[in-house]
């Protein structure tokens, strides 16, 4: 007859057996620690977002691209925006007003012309260029939320001699692209250009703004004629003239002068209405 297996064998065998369990989820857990512990090292894992990343996530854009806005769509609520980026002629030296500068007076054609409000914001400085004006202030460019942006650079980057508002022709067009791609990534404005003002390098650097114009398929104000004509159209201020800014030096427009850049700007900016 067969003996039958104590109690105790039964015990031992399931002691062994637990044993073993524990010894394998020790093995597992130790494992899992140590792939924890080294999972960014070795590139298991994406790092844990740092409190600074965190607060970048958070943080809105510098300057968010707004709304598309109609051109039809003008109200005394949602006036026509008008902002202009440019140099002393852009600030209106040497009209005898500030109404009488030609980015008023383009402001007051659209007004009166298209039958809309406007509200002009005026990003110019005497002796400016693209990169002492514009990049400067692109947050504060991109928050007027403009329908509009005309850029009147080169003349003093032309001065090769004037550092840091000058530029080389090739420096000029690079910070031109630039600018003009920033502010189409960052508004909904139509842009228009204009040419340089009766300076030796002029045509150099209006042929500049031309190749830019014609890639980015965009409309120039040519202002060439206008100065090169002065003694017949008398564009140019008189020495010594009383103005708004100072005292006229014979090579800054006149009222007629600035008269004729805004009709020379308003005519690539009327066929923008046309829906």
């Amino acid at each position: 007859m067969r003996r039958r297996p104590q109690p105790q064998h039964h015990a031992a065998r399931f002691f062994l057996g637990a044993a073993a369990v524990l010894f394998v989820l020790a093995g597992v857990i130790g494992l899992g620690s140590l792939l924890h512990t080294h999972a960014a090292e070795w590139g298991l894992t994406a790092p844990a977002a740092t409190a600074s990343t965190a607060r970048q996530k958070k943080r809105a854009p510098l300057a968010d691209k707004p709304a598309a806005k109609r051109w039809s769509d003008f109200s005394a609520r949602r006036p026509f925006v008008y902002t202009a980026l440019g140099d002393s002629l852009a600030a209106g030296y040497f009209a005898t007003a500030s109404s009488r500068g030609y980015v008023a007076q383009v402001a007051q054609q659209v007004k009166t012309q298209q039958h809309v409000p406007v509200t002009v914001h005026n990003f110019s400085e005497n002796g400016g260029s693209i990169n002492t004006v514009a990049f400067p202030q692109l947050t504060e460019i991109y928050n007027t939320q403009p329908d509009l942006v005309t850029i009147e650079f080169g003349t003093n980057e032309s001065v090769y001699d004037d550092p840091p508002h000058s530029a080389t022709p090739a420096k000029f067009e690079k910070n031109l692209r630039k600018l003009i791609s920033d502010l189409r990534a960052n508004t909904h404005a139509r842009i228009v250009l204009l040419t340089t003002w009766n300076q030796p390098r002029s045509l150099t650097y209006d042929a500049r703004i031309q190749a830019v114009a014609k890639a980015d398929h965009l409309p120039v104000a040519n202002l060439q004629p206008i100065w090169q004509q002065a003694q017949q159209n008398g564009a140019l201020s008189v020495k010594g003239a009383a103005s708004f800014l100072g005292y006229g030096d014979g090579f800054h427009p006149s009222d007629t002068g600035h008269t004729l850049i805004a009709r020379a700007v308003y005519q690539q900016v009327k066929p923008l209405f046309t829906p």
